[in-house]
Order: structure tokens, then C-alpha cells, then sequence
């Protein structure tokens, strides 16, 4: 029903100006489908990859740590989950690159069905890796203001050095397609693939990616998430008061749209304006996306602790919350969205990749207008969101 409603009014809104080629048309056309993807990306992708995630990261918590309510007796556990995490994460990756010249000439339903299995168990191992590395910090340096900050900045720094501070970023500034060329080229660091690449520098770089960079990137998290829980935003026990929530809905919100406003004008900045000055900006934007993208999380996550089926039983309500958070965001075709992998920054950074109205028409068929919006010596360069 709100499916086929938003296709309505995308087909009303965007396909009936397509024979319109004026500069105000093509500016509105624009404008309309970045507001419809961030739109669809706040209120429905990002709310149930974060019911995926709470509801698997629950689970898992409660099942590995239930017996042992100290941090410190649970440094066990939390390492064995972040290495099976971890390791299956790997095997993954490296299954999707293997497959690919197999599945790529297949028909369209085993293409469909083994990518929902791939894309299934990397979520799910994703989980597993971010359970085991929270609870590994936990232990160690603990939750003292200044193992949380020291955390934040040792990690954060590293990644700005390595250029891959960007995978910082999640949803909603980021989605990602079921497509068949996203999902069978995973990201890693240095971008090797088996077609033009060794193997053994694929399997390097695939571990070198979870091991060394997707572990920075969950330290980056955990340090800020719990600074907000127990010092910036003091007191959130975001478990506790729903009211703790909203804070953060807020923040997010407001950040979401900084970066929104200022994305172009970052990636437009030239040589001229200096290599510190562009640096600067980009760095600046990036940890305001994570900022948005972390506060989303915690905010919906909380409101989700409180107004998702409260009178279910704890492990209903989990099991519940995994299934529709999977189940929604692999209808829509973006439950590769509930992954997490991570990749060296490019050199023009674009802190906005949650295109997906813009990238399908009607009843999720491909846009095949979209190569008559090209730029051309008689139309004026119209900035895609």
C-alpha cells in the first residue's frame, strides 16, 4: 500500500516531467528525488536496518553474556564472538568475489536466492563481529572518560592517516542496493578483485580491511556512543528513559541536514582553494556524518527499546525485530544496506549515497531516463544529490 503509493507519486512527480527538458524542470526533478531518497531513507531503510541490528545484537548479547553480569568475566566470550565474527566476515567476502563469474551469467532467481543467503550471513556475522568487539572493549580500557576518549581519538586518527574514516558513515546518509554487481563486489581496502588481481592479495587485503580498518571503525563507535551515554549527554541510559532518546533523534536529524547542505560544496572545492583547506572541509563533513549516522542509530534504537511491542516477551520481541528489520530492508531490495564493510576514502569524497528513487522508476525497474539527463554543452551542470 505505501509501496505502491510512493511509486505514484514518484511516477506523478518525476516521470510525467521527463519530456520537459528546461532548466527549472530538471532543477525540480533533482530536487524532488533527493528529497524522496533521503526521505525513504530516514523513515523506512535506516528505522529497520537499526530493528535488524537490535534485535540480532540483543539476542547475541544475552545468549553469550546472560551468565556473567561483570565486564571483566566477559573478555572470554567477547573474543571468541569478534573472531568468529570477524573470520566469517572474511570467508564472505571472499565467497561473493568467487561467485561472481559463476552466478554472473545465471538466471535471475538463483542469482536472487544465493545473494539473500550471502547478504543474510553477512549481516548476521556483522552483528556477531560488533558484539564481540564492544564487549572486548568493555573490558579494556573500560568506561572511564579518558579510555572512551582515548579510544575515540587513537582510532579515529588512524583512519584519518590510512584515509578510510569515511566507512565511518552509515545509514541513513548511506544504502546500499541488492543489485548484482554491489553485492558480489564487496568493498575492501586496497579495491583488489580476483579479475585483475592475485589471489592471495585479495584474501590480504579482504583480512587486512575487517581486521585492521572494520576494527578502527567499531572502536570509533563504541568510544563515541558511550562517551554520549555517559558524559556528553549525562545521564542517558538510553534503556531506561525513553525520554533520553530523543536527544539524539535530533541531533541526528540536524546533522543529517548540515551534511546534506554542505556535500556539494565540498566536492565542488578545487586545487586552488588549497590541498589543507580541502582536507579540512572533507574531514570536517566526514565526522559530521558520523556523528549524524551514530545519534540515528542510538536514537532510533532507543525509541525502538520503548515503542516496539513493549508488551512482547524480551525474546519474541528480538526474534521479531530480526526478522522484519531483514525482511523489510530485503523487499525494498536493500538489505545489503544492513552490512557493514569498509573501504579506503576516495579522492573526491561524496558523503550522500542514498540514492534510490533516483536510481529506479516504477516498481523498482531500472531508470532508463536516467542517461537522458546527462550534461551536455546546452544544459546546465544540475548537482546530484
Amino acid at each position: 500500500m505505501i509501496q505502491n503509493l510512493l511509486i505514484k507519486i514518484y511516477n506523478k512527480l518525476i516521470i510525467g516531467t521527463k519530456n520537459k527538458s528546461t532548466p527549472s524542470t530538471m532543477s525540480l526533478r533533482s530536487t524532488i528525488q533527493s528529497t524522496l531518497d533521503l526521505g525513504f531513507s530516514l523513515l523506512c531503510l535506516g528505522p529497520l536496518t537499526v530493528l535488524f541490528w537490535r534485535g540480532t545484537f540483543n539476542a547475541i548479547t544475552d545468549i553469550a553474556f546472560r551468565d556473567l553480569p561483570t565486564f571483566s568475566s566477559r573478555w572470554y566470550p567477547a573474543l571468541i564472538l569478534y573472531l568468529i565474527g570477524t573470520t566469517m566476515k572474511i570467508l564472505v567476502d571472499l565467497t561473493k568475489h568467487s561467485l561472481r563469474s559463476i552466478l554472473i551469467n545465471k538466471g535471475p532467481c538463483l542469482q536472487s536466492f544465493s545473494s539473500m543467503i550471502l547478504v543474510y550471513l553477512d549481516a548476521f556475522f556483522g552483528v556477531v563481529m560488533w558484539v564481540g568487539g564492544f564487549n572486548l572493549l568493555y573490558v579494556f580500557p573500560g568506561l572511564h572518560w579518558y579510555g572512551l576518549t582515548g579510544v575515540l581519538l587513537v582510532a579515529s586518527s588512524i583512519l584519518m592517516v590510512i584515509k578510510a574514516f569515511n566507512s565511518t558513515g552509515s545509514v541513513p546518509l548511506g544504502i546500499s542496493t541488492d543489485e548484482f554487481e554491489n553485492v558480489y563486489n564487496p568493498h575492501n581496502y586496497f579495491g583488489t578483485k580476483f579479475e585483475n588481481s592475485c589471489s592471495y592479495k585479495v584474501i590480504l587485503d579482504t583480512i587486512f580491511s575487517y581486521t585492521v580498518v572494520h576494527t578502527l571503525v567499531i572502536c570509533c563507535w563504541w568510544g563515541m556512543w558511550e562517551l554520549e551515554n555517559r558524559y556528553i549527554l549525562f545521564p542517558c541510559e538510553i534503556t531506561v528513559k525513553d525520554i533520553q532518546a530523543w536527544d539524539s533523534v535530533i541531533i541526528s536529524y540536524f546533522l543529517v541536514f548540515v551534511v546534506v547542505a554542505i556535500n556539494n560544496s565540498v566536492k565542488e572545492m578545487r586545487e586552488e582553494d588549497g590541498q589543507f583547506s580541502k582536507t579540512a572541509a572533507a574531514t570536517f563533513t566526514a565526522f559530521l556524518a558520523f556523528l549524524a549516522a551514530l545519534n540515528f542509530w542510538r536514537g532510533i534504537w532507543s525509541l525502538m527499546d520503548f515503542y516496539f511491542f513493549p508488551s512482547m516477551s524480551l525474546w519474541n520481541n528480538l526474534l521479531l525485530s530480526h526478522v522484519v528489520g531483514f525482511l523489510g530492508t530485503y523487499v525494498a531490495g536493500s538489505s545489503l544496506t544492513l552490512t557493514q564493510s569498509s573501504e579506503k576514502d576516495s579522492n573526491t569524497p561524496d558523503f550522500l549515497s542514498f540514492q534510490y528513487w533516483s536510481k529506479y522508476g516504477a516498481c523498482g525497474k531500472k531508470n532508463h531516463y536516467e542517461d537522458l539527463d546527462q550534461h551536455s554543452e546546452t544544459t546546465p551542470l544540475v548537482n546530484e544529490v
